[in-house]
């Protein structure tokens, strides 16, 4: 082989390699360009127009209020409390009825606690025997001290009496110097004896008093335990602890209860107040003081919240209204139900939308907006809410129609073919 044919088959494979990296690097530009171009192409999915429906962006005045069911009940109430847990053995009362203070409701039983009750009122009543024993025995005390003071008295007398009497015979010089001696030492021990047995009175009765007023507190003290206790044993039995009308009061025989347990109310029957479940939503929108009005057979009623009670179950709270003035509606009776219209806030000229499901799925960030036979997916921002519409704080305008129905299907496109 000649040096031009090297030379020749070296430019060969040169081009050969420069058309590969071209055509490499024109499909590389290709498939990224088909690729910008499908990326920028918005995702759209085909629908039914009998499958949606649309509402109006209207804008007037928007009414800030919340539509609540509300159920009466007694203004003030009491709960029926269990105090000592056992089996229900009686019961002497029905749900609904009539109910004064103190009366029987029914009767439980607990064996064990009633024996403990027995052995605590037995070593109660033998503390206070052996006490009454000590005071009786401190009695005797005080009287055998007496006794002795009364004899070392009286001794003491019938040594004074002797000594004048040997002192006048002696001083006569009729008597014997040494009875007289005799008789004025003995007046002398009998005059110290008195001495000492009445100071040995004088400290053993502040001792005594002493001990007899501490045993006398204990003795109250264990009698009030005692009368305490009898009272607990009372606590077997279930008594009203106003009087009322009995709620809520569903026993049976041989059922078990607890100690504390509430098993009922009684309602006071001095009026009536509104209680309601509000959606959580709502939960930072409803204040005391709110007013409001209820509809009954056409007429109104003022009412105003009084009470919110923030714990949520199940996504709703409670809150308490009161009838604001002293109209109320006829013949009311507890349990019955009103529609209640709550006014949030004063009212103001917004752009509205009607409400629909499409919220639950957009939480209110953006909505469908037809264009033509399209719809078109919008951010928008949504202010406060009442039954009937969203309030719209941006991204929509009056006069346009929006998708309000359901996006469950619909939530990863960005356009809707709408078709007839």
């Amino acid at each position: 082989m000649n040096q031009s044919d090297i030379m020749d088959t070296k430019v060969e494979k040169k081009q050969s390699k420069i058309k590969i990296i071209l055509i490499a690097l024109l499909a590389v530009i290709g498939v990224g360009a088909f690729a910008t171009y499908f990326l920028q192409q918005k995702k759209t999915y085909n629908v039914k127009t009998e499958d949606l429906q649309f509402g109006d962006v209207t804008e007037g005045k928007f009414e800030d209020m919340l539509m609540i069911t509300a159920q009466t009940q007694s203004l003030n109430s009491s709960l029926v409390n269990v105090l000592e847990g056992g089996m229900v053995k009686e019961i002497y009362t029905e749900d609904g009825q009539m109910v004064t203070k103190g009366q029987p409701l029914a009767r439980v039983y607990n064996p064990n606690t009633e024996f403990n009750y027995l052995n605590q009122e037995t070593g109660i009543m033998q503390q206070i025997s052996h006490m009454r024993s000590s005071l009786l025995e401190l009695k005797n005390q005080e009287f055998n001290q007496n006794k002795e003071l009364l004899q070392s008295q009286n001794d003491y007398n019938t040594a004074q009496q002797a000594f004048n009497l040997q002192k006048r015979l002696y001083d006569a010089e009729i008597g014997k110097k040494s009875e007289f001696e005799l008789a004025q030492q003995n007046l002398n021990y009998q005059t110290k004896r008195k001495q000492i047995t009445e100071q040995g009175i004088v400290n053993e009765n502040r001792s005594r008093n002493q001990q007899i007023s501490a045993i006398n507190t204990s003795i109250n003290q264990m009698e009030k335990s005692l009368l305490v206790l009898k009272s607990n044993k009372n606590n077997f039995l279930i008594m009203a602890p106003v009087s009322g009308r009995l709620s809520s009061f569903i026993l049976s025989l041989g059922q078990n209860l607890t100690s504390g347990e509430s098993i009922g109310n009684i309602d006071l029957m001095d009026g009536y107040k509104l209680i309601a479940k509000v959606d959580e939503y709502y939960i930072n929108k409803l204040q005391i003081g709110i007013k409001g009005t209820l509809d009954n057979n056409g007429k109104n009623y003022n009412v105003i919240v009084t009470k919110v009670l923030p714990e949520v179950k199940d996504g709703q709270f409670s809150v308490e209204l009161n009838f604001s003035d002293n109209e109320k509606p006829e013949n009311l009776k507890i349990g019955m139900t009103f529609g209640v219209k709550l006014k949030l806030s004063a009212d103001t000229q917004s752009v509205m939308i009607p409400k629909g499901s499409f919220y639950k799925d957009t939480n209110g960030k953006w909505i469908f907006v037809v264009n033509g036979n399209k719809g078109e997916k919008r951010n928008i921002s949504l202010g406060r809410e009442n039954p009937m519409y969203y309030e719209v704080t941006s991204g929509l305008k009056k006069g346009e129609k929006v998708i309000v129905s359901d996006y469950s299907d619909y939530k990863k496109y960005e356009i809707l073919d709408l078709k007839n």
